[in-house]
């Protein structure tokens, strides 16, 4: 697929829009997203457990409490669902039968065989058939498989072994909140009301090795979710992947340090070359760099330190960095709408 048509533009303004799950931090992500590229705001519809009204950008959207009734829903063109699992897992199919087109941001669906999981750059094609149904990807997977995917196309892959940095964003607004009050503690002020914390132990000044809950061989749900997902876009069925996912003080940016080994020997200076060219990704020659605080906000994936591995010449290593809130998430289920009204 070309770029422009997962760029949403001035064809997309005349589609209504849904956002389901609109008062968190991705929905509200997604609404600002949406209305920086032009999109009407009489055309996006808001839902959340009740009324009141969202503020982005100086723009007031009012925000409804979500029908009872999903057929309501199954009217806009295209519905995103910011929603918890449980609630993506009743409600999403329902819409696809009734004719919508939902982008759902959980979970709920990324394993089903059946439904696509879509990363635009990367596997978009898979959007031509036109499908009811989209999940969209783990934002760690989505982070580093847009560099993974040039290697692949260069070189294939045999093995990837990630480290992940991942920020308190992705715990939600709980997560921004516990981070925001830890750090006012540590400095003597008061802490401020806020949600419970939805970290096993202390964020501020510290990092926690697992995300998820640990099962009883020792992985985290975030880990199975790399590999599961990482396989599944990339269309690697086989492809060896191992993962820590470690949860740090950082704002709203996931950072991965990837160690691969390909099928057929790659310079690091053709690497570099083609992630120059890449869409969705910006090259960093900084050697201390790309950095999340830096990073913050932005669309593009940041990619650095790129580099030989120790374990002969099909070993390479590098560094990505990318906004948690927008490629880990909203901005890829824009991309993925967009990609699906071009298919039409």
């Amino acid at each position: 697929m070309k770029v422009e048509d997962w760029t949403w533009g001035a064809r997309h303004h005349a589609r209504s829009t849904a956002i389901v799950g609109a008062t968190g931090v991705t929905g509200v992500e997604l609404a600002a997203i949406l209305l920086d590229a032009g999109h009407p705001p009489e055309r996006i519809a808001c839902y959340a457990r009740t009324d009141g009204a969202l503020n982005v950008h100086g723009r007031r959207l009012p925000v409804a409490q979500m029908p009872s009734d999903p057929r309501s829903l199954a009217a806009y063109d295209v519905v995103f669902l910011c929603t918890p699992t449980e609630v993506s897992q009743a409600l999403a199919p329902r819409l696809a039968e009734l004719g919508a087109r939902v982008v759902d941001l959980s979970s709920a669906f990324r394993e089903d065989p059946a439904v696509p999981l879509v990363v635009p750059e990367i596997n978009g094609r898979v959007l031509a058939g036109d499908p009811r149904l989209v999940a969209n990807p783990n934002c760690t997977t989505a982070i580093a498989c847009l560099p993974l995917a040039v290697v692949e196309r260069l070189a294939g892959l045999e093995e990837v072994v990630i480290a992940s940095y991942q920020a308190a964003s992705g715990a939600g607004a709980a997560g921004l909140e516990t981070l925001h009050g830890e750090l006012r503690e540590s400095l003597g002020l008061p802490r401020g009301h806020g949600r419970p914390t939805p970290f096993p132990a202390p964020i501020a000044l510290n990092v926690i090795p697992a995300i998820s809950t640990v099962g009883e061989d020792g992985t985290s749900g975030e880990e199975r979710k790399i590999a599961f997902e990482t396989r599944k876009i990339l269309g690697l069925s086989g492809l060896l992947v191992e993962s820590t996912t470690v949860r740090v003080p950082v704002e709203r940016c996931h950072s991965v340090a990837v160690h691969l080994r390909t099928r057929t020997p790659l310079a690091p200076e053709a690497l570099v070359a083609a992630l120059r060219a890449a869409p969705g990704i910006a090259w960093v020659a900084d050697p201390h760099g790309p950095r999340p605080r830096e990073s913050a906000g932005r669309d593009e994936v940041f990619v650095g330190r790129v580099r030989a591995g120790a374990r002969g010449p099909t070993s390479l290593a590098f560094f990505a960095v990318g906004d948690q809130l927008r490629k880990g998430a909203a901005l890829n289920a824009v991309q993925v709408a967009a990609a699906l009204f071009a298919a039409r």
